[in-house]
């Protein structure tokens, strides 16, 4: 009889948000919907667990993280996650003609102390991007290049997948996460989120667009959201033309590498590309013009 009375007037889903600051270097928003509060608080510790966990592994930051062991001792026996990550980042090096490059931050670095470095370091940069960066073989994995190696566009991407998944393992039934910008959202009900306008980065400013989203990861990658210069791999020069991407994908990973290519990218290649990966995508030239492609459109809250 307890039983059947517990049942008959279970408590109805209730909606949860909680906010930290410095959690990989950024801000970590968890909302969820969940039976009570111990399963929220549940999913709210497994979310923090798995991204501290996941960041002793990828951070480029921590001297002591899995990926900084590696590139010091330059071949390593990797864990099935670093193993993941490298494989992954092989192919969407691929798949985006080399505008995601995971040795891109030396161009940042050459740039920093030098606004106008030599045709010859240019090219010896060119040419070390363009050449092997490691070698996979088996769950061993070798360093090929001196550049050092960050992954963090696609790293905070899969960080956020797996965190939101955790979530909902843990007892939620409705997961919607930002780390740093990145969303990942898992459930059946769709919900609004808002895209920063490039031009109004205040946190009160209208937003550029206003989606519905559902079971999809979002990421927003730009000049406001890293800085002042981006830089093309392929040419080792910085890249100019796209202000902003945004990109609605399958999962937090893929939307954060995407929006980090079309950076790059030209913008009629992008939108081509965008159609290849099924994902939606909006972007913001320098000149102030606008592009996005119908699966974004039908997604928009006009």
């Amino acid at each position: 009889m307890p039983l059947a009375f517990h049942t008959l007037f279970k408590t109805r889903p209730q909606r949860y948000f909680v906010r930290y600051e410095g959690v990989l270097g950024t801000a970590l928003e968890l909302q969820l919907m969940s039976d009570g509060p111990s399963k929220a608080r549940a999913a709210e510790a497994v979310v923090l667990a798995e991204i501290e966990r996941l960041e002793g592994i990828y951070s480029s930051f921590s001297p002591t993280s899995e990926l900084s062991r590696w590139q010091a001792l330059g071949t390593a026996r990797l864990s099935p996650e670093l193993r993941e990550l490298l494989r992954q980042a092989e192919s969407w090096m691929a798949h985006t003609y080399g505008a995601f490059n995971p040795a891109a931050a030396a161009l940042e670095a050459l740039y920093r102390p030098n606004p106008q470095p030599s045709e010859a370091e240019l090219e010896a940069l060119r040419a070390n991007l363009q050449g092997p960066l490691w070698h996979l073989e088996g769950p061993v994995a070798h360093k090929r290049t001196p550049l050092p190696l960050t992954f963090n566009a696609l790293a905070k991407g899969l960080i956020a997948d797996r965190a939101a998944q955790a979530a909902l393992q843990a007892g939620g039934l409705e997961v919607l996460l930002s780390l740093g910008g990145d969303l990942r959202h898992l459930g059946q009900q769709r919900v609004r989120v808002a895209v920063a306008h490039p031009y109004s980065p205040a946190d009160n400013a209208p937003p550029l667009a206003r989606l519905w989203i559902c079971n999809q990861g979002v990421a927003t990658s730009g000049r406001s959201q890293r800085g002042a210069h981006l830089f093309d791999p392929r040419t080792a020069r910085p890249a100019t033309q796209v202000l902003q991407a945004t990109v609605v994908a399958p999962s937090a990973a893929a939307a954060d590498v995407l929006a980090t290519a079309f950076c790059v990218l030209e913008p009629m290649l992008s939108l081509a590309l965008a159609e290849v990966f099924g994902v939606g995508c909006l972007l913001v030239e320098a000149n102030g013009q606008t592009h996005s492609n119908p699966r974004f459109e039908q997604q928009q809250i006009h």
